[in-house]
């Protein structure tokens, strides 16, 4: 694009003007926005004698690269003891998959 023309796109034409006008373009400036969300998941183990129910949660972890986003998750896992009611949370111990 021919500088003319790229002073007509930025300022607009310039009529009644016919000297030589410099334009200067400075470099973008970026910003970046981080918006972080807490989301608390209440997960409730029964236990009965007879019946053992066992739930296995695959994570697969991907990192896909883009342009303009970043995503990132955090979790946060609790042992709250058995009163729905009357809960008395503190962090899990974390075991090896």
């Amino acid at each position: 694009m021919s500088q003319n023309r790229l002073d007509d796109f930025f300022f607009g034409p310039r009529r009644g003007n016919h000297g030589e006008v410099e334009t200067v373009v400075s470099p973008t400036r970026q910003i970046v926005n981080t918006n972080t969300n807490v989301k608390t998941v209440r997960k409730i183990h029964p236990t009965h004698i007879t019946n053992v129910n066992r739930n296995i949660k695959r994570i697969e972890n991907y990192y896909p690269v883009t342009e303009s986003v970043k995503n990132e998750c955090f979790v946060e896992e609790f042992d709250c003891g058995s009163d729905i009611k009357n809960p008395c949370c503190r962090p899990a111990k974390r075991s090896m998959w």
